[in-house]
C-alpha cells in the first residue's frame, strides 16, 4: 500500500552519511510507489538536486497539504519539529552517530520504534535511557545499481589504491606505506579536499581502498580490496570472516583497534588477498543491498501502522516542554543546547561584519601603514647623509682633477714663455713659421679668455687646449734651436708676448718660475 513518509534530516547540502541515506531511501521508496517527503531546516545543493529529481523538499515541517502516514526521523531537532507539527502521526528514529549531540533520541511518546546503524550507536541510546530490547539495528545499505562493473579482476598484487576519507591526519602515513609497497595512491573526499559525486567509479577501478563506514561498505560492494581505516585508527584488511564480524559495527570506529601508523598500514597492505576481497564483496552485496533494506523498512512501516497510535496531549505537551527547556539556548551551559551549538558552529557561515568592525579594521590598516611610513622616514636621514658624503667625495675628486689639469696647462704656458724669451734674445732671421705661430698664439689667447670668463669650471675643451699648447711648445723649441740675425726679433716677440697673453696669466707664470 503506498504511504506518505516524512523524512527528517539536519541538512541536505552535500553527501555526508545521513544525507546519502536519505537520498537513497527516498529514491528507493518512490520506485516502489510510496510518496517520500523530505524536511530539513538547512536545504542546499542536495535539496535542489532532489527537487530537480521530482521530490518534495520542505524547510517547514507543517508545509504539507495533509499529514504524512509516518515520520522516518534522523536528528533530534528536526525530529521533534516534525512530531510537533503532525499530531497523531507515529515516528521511528534512527541514530547515526554515537557522539554527536544532535543525534540523541527525541523524548516523545509517539516515537514507536528506535534504531541504531551500529553497535556503538546502540550503546549510546542505552546509555541515554532507552531499553536495550527496544533498539533494533538498521545498518547502512548500498545502492548496487550505481556501482559499475569492474574493468578487470583484482590482481594478485595491488597496484592502484584510493583513499576516500573525511579525515586528513592519517594521509601522510598512507602515502608512505603505499610508496614502500610500490602502490600508486589517489586521494578523495573532504579530508584531502577533492570531493566527488561518483565515488563508485573510483571504487570499481581501484585494487585497494582505504575507508571506513558507508564508504568502506560501498568499496567492498564494488569488489575492491578494502583496508578499514581512517585518522581514528585501523582495523585491517577486510576478509569475509571480518566482514561478518564488522558489519554490525558499520565498518566504523568500533573496530578501529590499532593506530593508523606506517607499520600498521604496511601490515594491512601485506594482508591483501584478491580471493578474500571477492568473498567479502559477495557477502556485502548479499546482505547490504538497498533492496534488502527497503524490504525490511516496508515491513517495519506496515507493523507500525497496523496498530493505532494512542494520542495523549498532556504527555506530548510535557515532552515538548522538556525538549524546549534543554534545547533552547539559556545561561546554563550544562544543558543539551550548549554542546549542540559547539557542534554546529564550525559549519555556520560567518556573520556579516558590523560597520564598527569595518571601521576598526580600516583604522588598524591605516595605523599599520602610517607606522611603516614612519619607519621608512626614520631610515632616510642616514641614507641622505651617505649620499651627501658620496657627492662631496666626487666633488673633491673632480676639483683635484681640474686642479691637476690647470697646473699642467700652466706649466706648459710657462715653458712657452721661457722659450719665447730665449728666442727673443737670439739674433737671426725672421723665421718663416712666425706668422703661423702668431696666429696660433692669438687663437690660444682667445680661448683662454673664454675659459677665464667661465670661471673655475672644468670645460670640455681642456684636452684640446692641452694638445695645442704641447704643439706650440714643440714648434717654439724648434725655432729656438735655429739661428737668425736680427735682435729685433726678440723685442718683437716680447711685445707680442705681452700683447697676446693676459697679465694675470703672465704674473702667475712668473710667480711659478720664481717659486
Amino acid at each position: 500500500m503506498p504511504r506518505t513518509i516524512l523524512f527528517t534530516n539536519i541538512m541536505l547540502t552535500g553527501r555526508s552519511g545521513t544525507e546519502v541515506v536519505t537520498e537513497q531511501l527516498a529514491e528507493g521508496l518512490r520506485r516502489r510507489g510510496h510518496r517520500p517527503v523530505l524536511y530539513t531546516p538547512h536545504p542546499g545543493a542536495l535539496a535542489e538536486h532532489l527537487r530537480w529529481r521530482g521530490h518534495l523538499v520542505i524547510s517547514d515541517p507543517a508545509a504539507l497539504p495533509k499529514p504524512p502516514d509516518l515520520i522516518h526521523a534522523h536528528h533530534t531537532g528536526p525530529a521533534m519539529a516534525a512530531l510537533a507539527a503532525h499530531p497523531g502521526v507515529p515516528a521511528l528514529f534512527v541514530c547515526h552517530d554515537a557522539t554527536a549531540p544532535f543525534d540523541a533520541a527525541p523524548p516523545h511518546p509517539r516515537l514507536r520504534r528506535l534504531f541504531a546503524v551500529d553497535e556503538r550507536c546502540r550503546a549510546r541510546l542505552v546509555a541515554e535511557g532507552a531499553a536495550p530490547a527496544s533498539i533494533g539495528l538498521l545498518p547502512n545499505a548500498v545502492e548496487l545499481a550505481r556501482i559499475p562493473p569492474r574493468p578487470a579482476p583484482l590482481p594478485d598484487r595491488p597496484r592502484r589504491a584510493l583513499a576516500m576519507t573525511k579525515h586528513a591526519a592519517h594521509l601522510p602515513a598512507l602515502r608512505a606505506a603505499c610508496a614502500a609497497a610500490g602502490i600508486s595512491l589517489e586521494e578523495a573526499g573532504s579530508g584531502p579536499g577533492r570531493m566527488t559525486d561518483t565515488p563508485e567509479a573510483g571504487f570499481a577501478e581501484a585494487d585497494l581502498v582505504f575507508a571506513t563506514a558507508r564508504t568502506a561498505l560501498e568499496a567492498a560492494a564494488a569488489g575492491a580490496g578494502v583496508i578499514v581505516c581512517d585518522a581514528r585508527g585501523c582495523a585491517g584488511f577486510l576478509t569475509r570472516a571480518r566482514a561478518e564480524a564488522w558489519l554490525p559495527w558499520n565498518l566504523g570506529a568500533g573496530v578501529l583497534k590499532d593506530p593508523s601508523e606506517v607499520a600498521v598500514l604496511a601490515a594491512a597492505i601485506a594482508e591483501y588477498s584478491a580471493g578474500e576481497a571477492e568473498a567479502a564483496a559477495a557477502l556485502v552485496r548479499a546482505e547490504s543491498g538497498i533492496e534488502t533494506m527497503l524490504d525490511r523498512l516496508e515491513a517495519i512501516y506496515d507493523e507500525m501502522l497496523a496498530t493505532p497510535v494512542p494520542v495523549d496531549p498532556a504527555a506530548e505537551a510535557a515532552a515538548l516542554g522538556r525538549f524546549l527547556s534543554g534545547w533552547v539556548p539559556s545561561f546554563n551551559p550544562a544543558l543539551p543546547w550548549y554542546p549542540l551549538v559547539e557542534a554546529v558552529a564550525p559549519r555556520a557561515p560567518a556573520p556579516p561584519p558590523r560597520i564598527e568592525a569595518l571601521v576598526e579594521a580600516l583604522a588598524g590598516d591605516l595605523g599599520g601603514a602610517i607606522a611603516g611610513l614612519t619607519r621608512a622616514q626614520a631610515g632616510l636621514p642616514p641614507e641622505v647623509a651617505a649620499l651627501r658624503q658620496d657627492l662631496a667625495r666626487l666633488g673633491t675628486e673632480e676639483a683635484a682633477a681640474r686642479a691637476r689639469d690647470q697646473e699642467a696647462l700652466g706649466a706648459a704656458l710657462a715653458r712657452i714663455g721661457d722659450r719665447l724669451e730665449a728666442l727673443a734674445r737670439r739674433p737671426g732671421e725672421d723665421p718663416p713659421s712666425w706668422p703661423a705661430l702668431r696666429a696660433e698664439v692669438a687663437d690660444l689667447r682667445w680661448r683662454l679668455d673664454g675659459l677665464a670668463a667661465r670661471g673655475a669650471e672644468d670645460p670640455p675643451s681642456w684636452p684640446a687646449l692641452q694638445a695645442e699648447v704641447a704643439r706650440i711648445d714643440t714648434r717654439l723649441a724648434a725655432l729656438a734651436a735655429r739661428r737668425g740675425p736680427g735682435g729685433w726679433i726678440g723685442d718683437g716677440l716680447r711685445g707680442l708676448w705681452r700683447r697676446l697673453v693676459p697679465h694675470r696669466i703672465r704674473a702667475a707664470l712668473h710667480r711659478r718660475r720664481a717659486g
